[in-house]
């Protein structure tokens, strides 16, 4: 499904890695890791100055070599998973248009669940929020794009600092379209960060071992569009599913309203998934059977409910895209599914349900949110009208007995 006239062999991918000198990494080994892709070090112009990625970020974008027909920036706190340069120059080949980028971050509030939301659904790409900040430490444009955006960054001042929110502007302005891979070809290393207000841990979404060929990418690009239905400010069904502080969340995107692709204002699980299709009891009556059937004592009681419905909400809209694809899909794989959810464990579950798991508690864990995934991907449809809550006489159904 390679694009007509691009094959791998016509890809001539330009690299650059953005450092500060502050941050005591091994450059070469990213280097190294980019083989035979030749990547090229740009270091801050101004490192003494204020801590800002944009003002690095330009001058990485501007650094695209003579002959590229794409250009790649990475970020100094990079991991490249095996085989790298084979993978992603496959990549461009099948979708040599687009912005790609090669990482999204667990926890983003949208385009983590959009990732998980691909890799369920059984795609190797992951259309991206088009309001939420674009994954920088690992993103790539066609090499004409790329000086566009340099030219577009270049007057911005650097105390903007965020690089990744003015390359989401120019994308929205510029209509350029953005996928993410799945599984992703980079994660980051979880180095502490340098800009004040971005801590936390940092890690990929859907961090599986590598594509085992090229022909992964290469699905109808429609199916791009399917998934990109529920990610546009369009309808008011579009959603996201998240596992914050021990607890999983529904945030409707609410189209119209204005609200910043990063807002974290969500409603809790139980209260509002009526809205997106499933009842509470559904989703609490199959976590109960569920345990039930487990040959060994079941997970922490109350967060192993909260991975239990994001598996299951997540699984639920999975198989709402695959419904709703113009063509078919070859099923997900196992070990994503268990990425999508792993991530979610490792991100979301906090104090005593998280950092205090152990290697077999948080395997079960996982277990149990691959499990609710597989459920409700494999469940059948309730009627759209008892779903969205529309009264029998309002829908025409006779309510006479």
């Amino acid at each position: 499904m390679t694009r007509p006239g691009w094959q791998a062999r016509d890809v001539r991918l330009s690299v650059t890695i953005m450092h500060h000198p502050a941050r005591d990494v091994d450059l070469e080994a990213i280097v190294e890791a980019c083989r035979p892709l030749s990547a090229r070090v740009v270091y801050d112009p101004d490192p003494d100055a204020a801590r800002s990625p944009l003002r690095t970020a330009k001058v990485a974008w501007a650094s695209i070599a003579e002959g590229a027909t794409h250009h790649l920036v990475l970020q100094d706190d990079a991991r490249l998973c095996d085989g790298f340069a084979a993978h992603v120059v496959a990549a461009i080949a099948s979708r040599p248009a687009h912005g790609i980028a090669l990482y999204t971050d667990w926890s983003s509030p949208q385009n983590s669940y959009l990732s998980r939301l691909a890799a369920v659904a059984g795609s190797p790409w992951a259309p991206l929020s088009p309001m939420e900040w674009t994954p920088a430490l690992s993103f790539l444009l066609p090499a004409g794009v790329a000086a566009d955006l340099a030219g577009y960054l270049a007057p911005i001042p650097d105390e903007v600092t965020d690089d990744d929110q003015m390359i989401s502007r120019y994308c929205r302005e510029r209509g350029v379209p953005l996928l993410a891979s799945v599984p992703h070809l980079v994660d980051n290393r979880g180095l502490p960060t340098l800009i004040d207000g971005h801590g936390g841990r940092h890690h990929a979404t859907v961090w599986a071992p590598p594509v085992p060929s090229a022909t992964h990418w290469d699905v109808d690009p429609r199916i791009d569009g399917a998934l990109a239905s529920r990610s546009r400010y369009r309808s008011h069904d579009e959603y996201v599913v998240r596992v914050k502080d021990s607890r999983c969340l529904i945030r409707l995107l609410r189209p119209d309203t204005g609200e910043p692709g990063g807002n974290e204002f969500c409603w809790y699980w139980e209260d509002w998934c009526d809205l997106v299709g499933v009842s509470p009891d559904e989703v609490t009556t199959a976590f109960v059977a569920h345990l039930d059937d487990l040959p060994g004592p079941p997970p922490a009681a109350r967060a192993a409910l909260e991975i239990w419905a994001a598996g299951y909400l997540l699984g639920l809209g999975a198989a709402a895209v695959r419904r709703d694809l113009p063509v078919p899909l070859a099923p997900a794989v196992p070990a994503r599914i268990r990425a999508a959810v792993s991530s979610w464990v490792d991100s979301g579950l906090t104090g005593p349900h998280g950092t205090a798991l152990g290697t077999s508690d948080r395997t079960a864990m996982i277990d149990l949110g691959a499990a609710a995934v597989t459920l409700s991907l494999h469940r059948r449809s309730p009627n759209p009208f008892v779903a969205a809550g529309v009264p029998a006489d309002a829908r025409g159904e006779d309510t006479r007995r």
